[in-house]
C-alpha cells in the first residue's frame, strides 16, 4: 500500500513537472514571438512610411548546402541582422540575393573575402563559402545584402521540418492536452482522498 502510494506521488509529480514545463515553455515561445513579430512589422511600418526599401531589420533563415560547413552546417537556422550605412567589412557573414546565373534570387549565406568601395553608401564584396575551393564567381552590392549573420541556432531546420506537416502540429498539441488533463485529474483525485480521510 505504501508503495502505490510512493508509486502515485512520483507519478504525480513527474506529471505535474512535464506540464508546468509544457506550458511554462508555451508561453515563453508565445512571447518571444510576440516580440519578433512586434520588431519586424515596427521596422517593416518605418520602412513603408518613410518610403525605404530596405530588408526586414531582422530575419531568419535555415541552411540548406554545405557551402559554410563547418562554421553553419545544413539544417542550422542563422538569424541576420540588417546593417545600414554600408558597414558590412570582410570577414562578415552575410546573407544576400544572388545575381549568379544558375542561383539567381535565391538567398545565399557566404562570408565577406574582399570589399571595394564604389560610393559613400555602396560597396562592390566579393563572398566565398568557408567550405567553398574558390570565390563566388558573382559579387554582391550593398542592396542585394539581406544583413549579417548574428547567431546560428544548430539544427533547428529539423524542427522546421516537423512544424511543416500538420498532423505532427495535432500531435503535439495534443499530447500538451492530454498531460494537462491527466495532472488535473490526479489533482482532483488526490483533494477527494484528503477528504475522505478527514471524514
Amino acid at each position: 500500500m505504501e508503495e502505490t502510494k510512493k508509486n502515485t506521488n512520483m507519478l504525480k509529480y513527474i506529471l505535474s513537472f512535464v506540464g508546468k514545463s509544457f506550458i511554462i515553455s508555451i508561453i515563453c515561445f508565445l512571447i518571444l514571438i510576440g516580440i519578433i513579430l512586434v520588431i519586424y512589422f515596427g521596422d517593416l511600418f518605418f520602412n513603408l512610411n518613410s518610403n525605404s526599401k530596405k530588408s526586414p531589420l531582422f530575419n531568419g533563415y535555415v541552411i540548406v548546402s554545405q557551402s559554410m560547413v563547418p562554421t553553419i552546417n545544413i539544417n542550422d537556422g542563422i538569424v541576420v541582422k540588417r546593417i545600414d550605412k554600408d558597414k558590412y567589412k570582410v570577414g562578415d557573414i552575410i546573407s544576400f540575393s544572388s545575381s549568379n546565373i544558375n542561383y539567381r534570387g535565391l538567398t545565399i549565406t557566404h562570408r565577406i573575402i574582399d570589399k571595394k568601395n564604389v560610393s559613400v553608401d555602396n560597396s562592390i564584396y566579393t563572398t566565398k563559402g568557408d567550405n567553398n575551393l574558390v570565390a563566388d564567381k558573382s559579387t554582391v552590392l550593398t542592396n542585394q545584402i539581406y544583413g549579417k549573420v548574428l547567431f546560428v541556432i544548430p539544427k533547428i531546420g529539423y524542427i522546421q521540418d516537423f512544424f511543416k506537416r500538420p498532423s505532427n502540429v495535432f500531435i503535439l498539441f495534443f499530447i500538451g492536452v492530454a498531460l494537462i488533463i491527466i495532472y488535473d485529474i490526479l489533482k482532483i483525485s488526490n483533494i477527494l482522498v484528503k477528504r475522505e480521510r478527514v471524514s
